[in-house]
């Protein structure tokens, strides 16, 4: 490894970037856990955040597109017609959010009905939706998300996990801080050779 300042001012640049990226990969991957964490303490009532919800999958009537394990991200629906005949959306049957596709909507009585069904299942949802069972329509999905959501619903483990991260954010910065010294105590050399 060179230590011209060339090659040193290059590694930094190098390093600032990456710097960069992850944080803004750490600031979504924040942002999505919190609205994670938010629909699963309150599943009942929770309006969203931003008109946003996020819900895990916990069976395969969507597989492929959406497997057991990824977690949606829906957004609030304002208007009946913008749902149209092949998006995914989240609604609510007997106290459970279900996630799967609208395969047809028909008109009742003036008022719209939505027939859903998973993509992995053989026949459609017997019950027709209403427009206010609806929760949201998906937006993405965002693989092996829940299986690391219901990972960490253990306490013990939710701890583990902040004091392996704090670990590594004090050894690097041990590392920063001992990397200043070396480039102080080379500079101080230079000028007593000068």
């Amino acid at each position: 490894m060179k230590y011209d300042e060339d090659s040193i001012r290059k590694r930094k640049k190098r390093a600032n970037t990456l710097g960069k990226i992850l944080y803004i990969i750490l600031i979504i991957l924040i942002y999505n856990l919190v609205l994670v964490g938010i629909s699963f303490i309150s599943k009942h009532d929770f309006n969203g955040f931003f008109g946003y919800k996020a819900y895990n999958i916990t069976t395969n009537s969507m597989e492929p597109n959406i497997n057991i394990g990824d977690i949606i991200i829906v957004k609030n629906v304002k208007k009946e017609d913008s749902l149209k005949t092949g998006d995914i959306i989240s609604f609510r049957k007997n106290g459970e959010i279900i996630t799967h596709r609208i395969i047809d909507i028909i008109e009742t009585n003036g008022e719209k009905r939505y027939i859903t069904k998973g993509d992995n299942n053989n026949i459609p949802d017997l019950e027709k939706l209403s427009f206010s069972q609806i929760e949201g329509i998906k937006v993405i999905s965002i693989p092996y998300l829940g299986r690391i959501v219901e990972f960490l619903e253990n306490q013990i483990i939710f701890l583990i996990l902040i004091l392996i991260i704090l670990i590594i954010y004090l050894y690097r910065l041990n590392k920063t801080e001992k990397s200043e010294l070396r480039r102080e105590k080379r500079r101080k050399q230079a000028t007593h050779q000068k």
